[in-house]
């Protein structure tokens, strides 16, 4: 699958391809309860799902076009971009399941803070290039648009996407050469804003007992019913699973069974077999995207790349731990895999983005035989 740089990017596409397949289908079996109940068709949930899904490939298809001179003067203004979508939360936020992370426009719904990781990498990669050799100036610019957003993520209650938004910076200022004891204060703030958010919330508190043991008395109805159900629907799969469409859980036992507990939807349909399928397809895809961050030519490439390999292998490591009871639950999803419109625009525009880095290695071009348009690379 690596032996040529050319080879791992054939292997990024079949693999980007099977997942987003995989995640339409996945969400068609496990938005059939819900769909039927809220729009009343068992199409009514996937049918978005799957039309995104074909939407989202010519968007890529786009992206891995953009010359590398035109990516820069985007991601030049990627803060101020992400910032603007950030605010817009404050007027037209729409409130779901007690965080404020939503917005409406008549029956257009999307979840700004998917857009703004794109958009953060974007910047992080400039500033990076921009700045390359002095890791203390990155640092402290990183640090300081990387908080911006997060105040207007935490203002909106959503956890889980600045746990995932603080590992993204963490590991980009760690990756551009920043000290031990710059690391160590982001890990620490993390650490304590994150204790300092759960103390605030009687909810968080819940489920972080109820992590420990979701089966106990006095938890199993209350804060560990969802995580409990997950381990029961994994539980119950066995080697092969039930089959596809074949889930019981997600009959209104397992709650967000189609958007961040569609793990153990997968366990229960198609078993162990299933369940490390999925574990390694997301591995496999990860590694594909630091093989061709790392063969980049240019610093801005390479940690674009790196970036969004980091924020898919961050973002699927919480979802799966939240799905297995590894951690409490924190409500983020399981990228490509899990319902959400926003989510998988946003994650397949950046697997355009890591298309058009291994594109403009000339090894890649010229095996594939890829003729680029003037100005291009």
């Amino acid at each position: 699958m690596f032996n040529s740089p050319a080879s791992t990017f054939r292997t990024f596409l079949a693999v980007s391809l099977g997942i987003i397949f995989f995640g339409a289908i996945m969400v068609f079996s496990a938005a059939q309860v819900t769909g039927l109940s809220i729009g009343g068709s068992s199409f009514s949930i996937s049918g978005k799902q799957i039309f995104l899904s074909i939407l989202s490939l010519p968007v890529a298809w786009v992206i891995a076009q953009l010359p590398l001179a035109s990516l820069k003067k985007i991601a030049h203004r990627s803060l101020g971009l992400a910032i603007i979508i950030m605010l817009l939360l404050i007027p037209f936020g729409r409130e779901v399941n007690g965080n404020t992370n939503w917005i409406a426009f008549g029956p257009i719904d999307f979840q700004p803070s998917e857009v703004a990781k794109i958009l953060l990498i974007l910047w992080s990669a400039y500033v990076i290039d921009k700045n390359f050799g002095d890791a203390k100036k990155i640092f402290f610019q990183l640090t300081f648009g990387f908080l911006i957003i997060l105040a207007v993520v935490l203002k909106g209650g959503d956890l889980g996407s600045a746990v995932v938004v603080g590992l993204i910076l963490a590991t980009l200022v760690y990756l551009a050469g920043a000290e031990s004891k710059y690391i160590a204060g982001i890990l620490a703030g993390g650490i304590f804003g994150v204790a300092a958010l759960i103390a605030m919330q009687p909810y968080r508190i819940a489920r972080l007992t109820a992590f420990i043991d979701p089966f106990a008395e006095g938890v199993y109805k209350n804060a560990g019913w969802q995580p409990a159900h997950s381990v029961m629907a994994l539980a119950s799969g066995g080697f092969f699973g039930s089959g596809i469409g074949e889930s019981k859980q997600k009959w209104g036992n397992l709650a967000e069974a189609h958007t961040d507990f569609i793990f153990g939807v997968i366990g229960e349909e198609f078993g162990l077999f299933g369940t490390l399928a999925t574990l390694a397809a997301i591995s496999i895809l990860v590694i594909c995207i630091i093989k061709i961050a790392l063969t980049a030519k240019d610093t801005f490439s390479r940690y674009l790349g790196l970036g969004i390999a980091f924020w898919i292998g961050f973002q699927s490591l919480i979802n799966l731990a939240s799905a297995t009871s590894l951690i409490p639950v924190v409500g983020v999803t399981l990228p490509f895999i899990s319902y959400g419109g926003s989510s998988l625009l946003a994650l397949v525009g950046a697997l355009g983005f890591v298309a058009g880095i291994a594109l403009r290695n000339p090894e890649v071009a010229k095996q594939l035989n890829v003729r680029w348009p003037r100005g291009a690379k």
